[in-house]
């Protein structure tokens, strides 16, 4: 096999990935139509990655807006691999110090919403897939690089696609961390409704971006205008807020930071910011009473705590509220469960914690394990460690819903790495460009090697 110029591929792999990246390919139901069930920019991205495809002479097919395949040649006796990415974001959020569209470069680093997550392993792949074509790469297996376009929402996409498209014989998806994820919690959303207490202190409460997000900022409206308790508390626990007075009430608007849902650890929650403000500055009932359930980020407050060996801790995300004047109360909890539990027993004890709470779910799928000793995973860990012998070398479980969950024999494997900054989903998200060639000359011979076995 000749040796592959890995170098030549750098700029123009970082110029496409600019192009893709200033897509605000956000889920947008109010642009959605036929071709187009996710919206506008949605559509755009998949569209780009269809027209480059097709530019550089794949094979490729477009599945009605949902998803976007391309594959290698094929006789149609050979197994099949899947490389499964998602070009939808989440939404932007606070705390942005530039245009979260506009790709900048700034030294060694590429700001935009959707590098980590997961717009960088997207392009990767496919380049690692071009590459495979212009040298002629002899292969047994078929490969078929997969992209949707709701990943972030319901994955509507993926069971669209599904339906069509009989499994593969083997999958993977870039969308997570180094080494290999060989299974993913179960998770578990639910909105849940009520009617306020008239006597509560709250008039109104806005807060989030998404179930799956942290919450990185909230509005807060008092029925009082003394605005000195919230102050004082702000204060004194180094809360970002700014109080304004509204005629005889008091706003207050809570800046906290972002993260993924799955590491809520790492973000600061606004709406749990401004219910535990409430409850202790101004002893509001139904604040306290809400801020002890909903508060932990181990789900404690609602009694679902718990942990295993093989998976780790449950978390809890009080994703978004909506607490309005009128009196009408709903927010999204997100939980990601380990394989002691199961989505019945949690809906249960959500029941219990809440009685006067209507739940709607909004999103329910098990969690997944796979064998760690197939052929195809352990040529993905060998790949790795040839690259990486000095990193962490240990099989993951993760917290995050990638597109394993709908596809039989599916891992996660990169992009991101051990060492990496846990930025998915936060503010000011960034990938380090000085990564990217060997990143691509990883996934180029992880597709060579599952494109070549005889068993996976």
């Amino acid at each position: 096999m000749a040796r592959i110029d890995f170098a030549a591929y750098r700029e123009d792999l970082i110029e496409s990935l600019q192009a893709c990246l200033r897509i605000p390919s956000v889920r947008d139901m109010t642009t959605a139509k036929e071709g187009q069930p996710y919206g506008k920019g949605v559509a755009e991205a998949l569209n780009w990655i269809e027209n480059m495809a097709k530019k550089d002479g794949f094979v490729v097919k477009n599945y009605e807006g949902h998803v976007v395949t391309i594959d290698s040649p094929h006789t149609g006796k050979e197994k099949t691999v899947e490389v499964v990415s998602h070009l939808d974001v989440v939404g932007v959020g606070a705390g942005w110090d530039r245009d979260p569209f506009s790709a900048e470069i700034i030294g060694n680093r590429l700001y935009a919403r959707g590098t980590d997550d997961m717009k960088r392993a997207a392009v990767l792949v496919y380049y690692a897939f071009k590459i495979l074509k212009d040298y002629g790469i002899p292969l047994k297996n078929q490969l078929r690089l997969v992209y949707g376009g709701d990943e972030e929402t319901n994955m509507d996409d993926m069971k669209y696609y599904r339906w069509r498209v009989p499994a593969p014989d083997f999958a993977f998806t870039p969308d997570g961390t180094f080494p290999l994820c060989i299974g993913e919690k179960g998770a578990y959303t639910v909105e849940c409704s009520s009617q306020v207490p008239k006597e509560s202190l709250i008039l109104s409460l806005k807060g989030g971006e998404g179930s799956n997000v942290v919450a990185s900022s909230a509005t807060l409206i008092l029925k009082t205008s003394n605005s000195k308790p919230a102050e004082v508390y702000c204060n004194l626990h180094n809360i970002d807020a700014v109080t304004h007075k509204i005629e005889d009430k008091v706003q207050i608007d809570i800046k906290g930071v972002g993260a993924h849902a799955s590491t809520p650890e790492l973000g600061i929650n606004a709406i749990v910011q401004a219910l535990a403000l409430v409850s202790e500055a101004y002893q509001d009932d139904y604040a306290s009473y809400l801020f002890e359930r909903l508060g932990q980020f181990n789900g404690e407050g609602v009694g679902i705590a718990q942990e295993t060996k093989e998976m780790g801790k449950l978390t809890f995300n009080l994703g978004t509220i909506h607490w309005k004047e009128s009196g009408e109360i709903m927010f999204e909890i997100d939980i990601r469960y380990p394989n002691s539990t199961d989505s019945r027993w949690l809906a249960e004890q959500l029941q219990k914690s809440f009685p006067d709470f209507e739940f709607l779910v909004t999103y329910d799928v098990p969690w997944t394990l796979q064998d760690a000793n197939r052929p195809a995973i352990q040529a993905l860990m060998q790949t790795y460690k040839e690259f990486y012998p000095d990193l962490d070398q240990e099989l993951q479980i993760s917290g995050g819903v990638t597109y394993s969950k709908f596809i039989p024999n599916c891992v996660s494997f990169g992009a991101s790495l051990p060492t990496d900054q846990k930025i998915a989903h936060q503010a000011n998200e960034y990938i380090c460009i000085d990564s990217l060639e060997t990143l691509l000359a990883l996934y180029t011979e992880t597709l060579r090697k599952l494109g070549q076995l005889e068993e996976l």
